[in-house]
């Protein structure tokens, strides 16, 4: 398992906590979650960036999310189908970095490990859908 892809983990986790419990209590659920992980300073400094990134650009990452996912809106998603989505709507609108292809395949990886196995190919359908048209 790759750096980013830990990165990605330890984002979903951190989102996931903060919506399921309270948003004000994410520099703890984060502080928390590195405590138990021990993970290398690379690993926080990503995982940083995609947890502030998300936070910060919640209600663009789901508008752009709720106009591809057809008759649907973020909030009725399971916990950590949203925090998914939302991490790979985050990658695919406002970072460079990563190639499209990427993006979508490390949500589908997080889906698998995390999901329903139906929530990958709704996951998938919907960040591809974001992926063709950047400016829904």
């Amino acid at each position: 398992m790759g750096s980013r892809h830990r990165s990605r983990e330890a984002a979903l986790k951190i989102l996931y906590q903060a919506d399921l419990l309270s948003e004000d209590d994410i520099g703890q659920i984060a502080g928390d979650l590195w405590k138990e992980r021990g993970s290398p300073n690379a690993d926080r400094a990503f995982t940083d960036e995609l947890v502030k990134g998300v936070m910060g650009r919640r209600e663009e990452i789901d508008a752009k999310l709720g106009a591809a996912m057809e008759n649907w809106e973020p909030a009725r998603l399971g916990y950590m189908e949203r925090a998914i989505l939302r991490i790979g709507g985050y990658e695919l609108l406002f970072c460079s970095d990563a190639p499209d292809n990427v993006v979508i395949d490390e949500a589908i990886e997080l889906a698998k490990s995390y999901c329903d196995p139906k929530s990958e190919g709704f996951i998938n359908g919907v960040l591809d859908r974001m992926m063709k048209d950047k400016d829904l």
